[in-house]
């Protein structure tokens, strides 16, 4: 072999070791995966919080590796502009300072620690004296899409208010080539209306939506909804047009035959997980789950 081939052959094995060694994405996610309990589409309520407080950078980098399907997340905006992943208008909750998002600096937020507020329902897997103070640290815009890009991960986001916060979002989606890979989400339809209206074509995701808000999604197109049934042996008794609607597996047929997605409260058990997978929804918002947390056997015979 002359010395240009042993160079190049050299060269190759390099190559691959560097590729085995760099960080290995088994999949990315888009929102068009068809939901099961074999496989299932989980998304992290503001984050994995089993493994850091919500909304940090420690629950947000859990999921990836943990084979969830998507990382849910709400953003506010900062006083100069910078959009921050905060579920409430005010840091006091959650944080060890004080008074409303929007009237603090990005550099005084940034400086800001997240508490440990965790749900009851949260069953955690970390220690919050061992957290780095980066992995406690409130993370933005740009961080959280960088890390669902890099993790494969559907970004599952919550529009709170506008104030040029859509305009933000979706130059993040075009610069991390998140396209077909987002769930644009609101309780509030004018956000929602207001997010079409700015040339978004994400999937958009109507929180605790009403039984007469279905026509106005299908209007929008690309649209799902998750309605307030924390107990998903409930019986519903509702009415569309002329369609009778007597159980929550008929709402979810009547959803899917209208072309739209559709999901109940948070999945936090192993039974809640079989039961929506009974009823067909289309991915479980969790706070606590990830696959195989409890194994196949936890599942069998649950319905």
């Amino acid at each position: 072999m002359s010395c240009a081939m042993k160079r190049l052959f050299l060269l190759w094995l390099l190559a691959l070791a560097c590729l085995s060694c760099g960080p290995q994405r088994a999949v990315v996610h888009t929102v068009f995966e068809r939901n099961s309990l074999e496989a299932p589409l989980y998304s992290g309520h503001r984050g994995l919080q089993p493994f850091g407080p919500e909304n940090t950078f420690a629950s947000f980098e859990a999921c990836a590796p943990h084979g969830l399907w998507a990382v849910e997340t709400d953003f506010r905006r900062t006083a100069d502009g910078v959009v921050v992943c905060m579920h409430d208008a005010s840091l006091d909750r959650t944080t060890n300072g004080s008074g409303l998002v929007r009237e603090h600096s990005w550099k005084e937020i940034k400086a800001l620690e997240v508490k440990e507020v965790n749900g009851r329902t949260v069953q955690k897997c970390y220690d919050y004296a061992t957290l780095s103070r980066r992995q406690k640290g409130v993370p933005t815009m740009d961080d959280y899409f960088r890390i669902c890009s890099r993790g494969g991960l559907v970004a599952f986001v919550e529009l709170k208010e506008d104030d040029g916060v859509i305009a933000q979002m979706n130059r993040c989606i075009e610069r991390y080539k998140m396209q077909g890979r987002c769930v644009i989400s609101s309780s509030k339809r004018e956000l929602l209306a207001a997010y079409r209206a700015q040339g978004g074509r994400e999937l958009i995701h109507l929180i605790f939506a009403k039984i007469e808000d279905l026509d106005w999604l299908v209007s929008l197109g690309n649209a799902a909804l998750a309605f307030n049934y924390p107990d998903l042996s409930a019986e519903v008794h509702l009415q569309h047009g002329e369609v009778r609607i007597d159980s929550l597996k008929e709402l979810v047929d009547h959803c899917h035959a209208l072309g739209l997605k559709i999901c109940f409260r948070a999945v936090d058990t192993p039974e809640a997980a079989a039961q929506s997978a009974a009823l067909g929804l289309d991915y479980f918002p969790t706070n606590n789950l990830w696959p195989g947390r409890y194994g196949r056997s936890s599942l069998e015979g649950v319905q």
